[in-house]
């Protein structure tokens, strides 16, 4: 089966519709606008940098591996976090790129949807279990359950105390809805009291973790979860 890709073009550009047109024989091509609504973002997605009307949508797509198409002036003027292929393109050169990352997306590995609004937390903690899961990183509730439109996570680690949306808001929502009701939680806690970790666990999350606790214990605790099921 092929992997699918994304293309993000609003206008006709040689140079970028050629090497699609090239790829299309190794990959499923899914052409839409930048403005157009994704039901479903692949983990490829290239964005045609000429002519292109909106940046906004495509910078939501932070599940997904981007690659930006232009030349070296479009490139650099761009503010889409994604790697650059510069014109004149090499279409055996990415052909092979593409094809390796298809390959690693294939292989059985653990999506984590991580949501913190503490940047701190967020980096290390990605840092960390990146060696081991794919991991999507949210700053508030409200990001998490945009990724969650999109995506489907193997286990969300859910920070319990944030502004604006908890994490305990954000569980209800969750469970009150058929598309996301099984996806397992585990919070993230800063709490050691016993009133607190009763209320947290009256939630019934799949488990709960300290935030001090060493990466090694975390690592080991998620490893124990999915090890279980």
């Amino acid at each position: 089966m092929k992997h699918k890709v994304l293309y993000v073009s609003d206008r006709p550009s040689m140079g970028a519709d050629m090497l699609i047109k090239n790829l299309s024989a190794d990959f499923e091509i899914l052409k839409v606008r930048s403005g157009d609504e994704v039901n479903h973002v692949p983990e490829i997605v290239l964005v045609n940098l000429a002519g292109l009307e909106s940046s906004g949508r495509v910078k939501s797509f932070t599940g997904s591996k981007i690659f930006v198409l232009g030349t070296q002036a479009e490139c650099d003027a761009s503010d889409i976090p994604a790697e650059k292929l510069v014109r004149p393109f090499n279409a055996k050169e990415i052909r092979e790129k593409l094809s390796g990352l298809g390959q690693a997306d294939s292989e059985a590995q653990k999506t984590l949807l991580l949501v913190d609004d503490d940047a701190v937390m967020i980096r290390t903690l990605r840092e960390g279990l990146s060696t081991s899961y794919k991991v999507l990183p949210a700053n508030s509730g409200a990001n998490a359950l945009k990724i969650l439109e999109r995506t489907r996570p193997d286990l969300i680690l859910l920070d319990y105390e944030m502004p604006e949306m908890t994490g305990p808001e954000v569980l209800a929502v969750l469970r009150a809805k058929d598309e996301t009701k099984n996806i397992p939680v585990m919070f993230l806690t800063a709490k050691t009291d016993v009133g607190s970790i009763s209320l947290i666990e009256a939630l019934k999350p799949e488990g709960h973790m300290l935030k001090t606790l060493p990466l090694r214990e975390i690592k080991g605790i998620i490893q124990k979860f999915f090890d279980g099921r």
